[in-house]
């Protein structure tokens, strides 16, 4: 009974803290769900149920180390399942504080991208200096106080069931794995409990908090790594190849017969000119249609934009099927929807050769290409990208000159958009045509911006019609 009674106190200090996290969610979030016709109360009773599930995971290993350790080993496992459940217990801890800055940020608990930018773990680790330090301090001071606590309550707490028989302790092992697996499953039906019993009502947020943050960064790595590996295309409905292309073809007017290049239509400008264009494209990471007034988003954000929006031409009925940037990259410049899984276009092996893009239009016009970023290049594989798909040159971070301002996801857009403009005189005296993509990040967490002084007699430029 003493070995149930240790593992039950685990068990339920693991619930606890889940049940705090949740609980402070609830308050924070409760008038985005109070008004819906639903029994929200029922969150916390379906949010035990995942957390139990959770808990059990990692009662496994000190249950099989408890019962199946000789005697003679007691101070060893004592010693290892003290530091196991403190390393346990403060990434639990950690990982309850992190996820209010992520819910604040992605509005739904931590999922695959909450560890899949730990690929990049210069940049993660100083926007969470730089962004996160009240979370940081937080997780700091909970965990210190549990380290303190646990030493002082838990520290000989296993040294009585090993030192006790082997026979007593091997005969509980069949019961307690029962259990465990009875816990992990949370289900007597033919499926086990999931993530999915999390989405009881209506109401997103009330859902999300019905979760558990681990449970639901576990279901993601499992899905992503499960549909990588699958086709894809069994997951949607078939269709003859021949009527998607007539209908796609009907829905763009298009009326061409070749057979090989079935999409190709010519348009002509209605906007003749003796001399050719350069174009510049520059992307603004999460500069999102609520920040822009001409819009519909709030005012007195983004005043240039605005002003901007009147003499040129502005899209209102654009949308895009990604969340990231990166998927936003792959849609502006090579026309390329957002695809299932964690990888973007950008990212898989297939797409970094012969993929099409801008440049397929361009090169042959003689246009010089580029991709400038005031960041690292590497980070998605943009470089490899870019530059396997026709593009003649990046310019990133390690190449800007005459630097006034570096943060934490690289050059300031002062700084690239000056460079750039040196790029194009150079290109222009050299009779060159050019078309230049400009990613910026400035809109990204930590929000950092050099301080600077904008001369009143500034003018806005002429946008180009």
């Amino acid at each position: 009974m003493h070995m149930l009674k240790s593992l039950f106190k685990y068990y339920l200090s693991m619930i606890v803290l889940f049940f705090i996290g949740r609980l402070v969610l609830f308050v924070l979030y409760f008038d985005r769900f109070s008004h819906d016709n639903v029994n929200f109360w029922l969150t916390f009773l379906y949010g035990m149920r995942l957390d139990t599930i959770i808990a059990c995971y990692f009662l496994i290993i000190p249950l099989l180390m408890l019962t199946l350790s000789p005697r003679k080993s007691a101070n060893i496992i004592n010693k290892i399942l003290q530091y196991y459940f403190l390393i346990v217990m403060s990434f639990l801890i950690y990982i309850e504080v992190a996820t209010f800055p992520f819910i604040a940020q992605y509005d739904v608990r931590p999922n695959y991208l909450f560890v899949q930018y730990l690929e990049y773990p210069k940049e993660v680790f100083s926007m969470i200096f730089a962004s996160y330090k009240l979370q940081l301090f937080i997780s700091i001071v909970l965990i210190s106080i549990f380290v303190y606590i646990f030493n002082k309550q838990f520290g000989n707490g296993f040294k009585d069931i090993l030192n006790s028989s082997y026979k007593k302790r091997l005969m509980l092992f069949i019961p307690l794995i029962l259990l465990l697996f009875l816990g992990i499953r949370s289900s007597f039906g033919h499926k086990p409990a999931g993530i999915a019993d999390a989405l009881y009502s209506q109401n997103r947020i009330l859902n999300e908090i019905t979760k558990n943050s681990l449970l639901s960064i576990g279901s993601a790595i499992e899905s992503n790594i499960k549909y990588e590996k699958k086709d894809i295309s069994s997951l949607y409905g078939k269709m003859d190849i021949k009527e998607a292309i007539k209908r796609v073809k009907r829905q763009l007017n298009i009326e061409n017969s070749d057979e090989k290049y079935f999409l190709t239509r010519l348009e002509s400008t209605h906007f003749k000119r003796k001399k050719t264009k350069n174009l510049v494209i520059f992307l603004q990471e999460s500069l999102g249609a609520q920040f822009v007034e001409a819009t519909g988003g709030e005012a007195n954000i983004t005043p240039h934009l605005n002003h901007l929006a009147k003499e040129g031409i502005l899209f209102k009925n654009l949308y895009s099927n990604g969340t990231r940037s990166i998927r936003g990259i792959a849609g502006t410049v090579a026309g390329s929807f957002s695809v299932p899984g964690g990888k973007g276009i950008v990212r898989r092996v297939k797409s970094e050769r012969d993929w099409f893009t801008i440049a397929k239009i361009f090169k042959p016009l003689g246009y010089h290409l580029s991709f400038m970023y005031g960041g690292d290049s590497r980070f998605e594989n943009m470089k490899g990208w870019f530059l396997g798909n026709g593009f003649d040159e990046v310019i990133d971070q390690n190449k800007f000159k005459n630097r006034t301002f570096t943060g934490t996801w690289g050059i300031c857009d002062g700084d690239v958009v000056n460079q750039a403009n040196e790029e194009f005189k150079k290109l222009y005296a050299e009779n060159k045509k050019f078309a230049t993509v400009i990613f910026s990040t400035s809109n990204h967490l930590p929000f950092e911006f050099p301080s600077c002084q904008v001369s009143p007699r500034y003018t806005i430029p002429k946008a180009i019609s």
